[in-house]
């Protein structure tokens, strides 16, 4: 039969003390990410207007496309 070795548990931490300590490090972290996540919404901002650019001369052929075969049955 195997037994796991004995260990030290800690004490349990007050929720007041957690909730202190979150709070000081949530500001933080936002701190931090902010330049982070700024710089990767313009990323992606950029990437989305290239692509909607380059394939709207498609887009557009395939909208005139459906309208005719709306309007002509097929």
């Amino acid at each position: 039969m195997y037994m796991a070795p004995i260990i030290r548990t800690k004490p349990a931490v007050s929720v007041m003390r957690r909730r202190l300590s979150g709070g000081v490090v949530m500001p933080l972290a936002v701190l931090f990410m902010l330049p982070f996540l700024t710089l990767y919404a313009i990323y992606a901002a950029t990437v989305l207007t290239v692509q909607g650019v380059a394939r709207a001369p498609r887009a557009l052929l395939q909208m005139i496309d459906y309208a005719g075969t709306a309007v002509l049955g097929d």
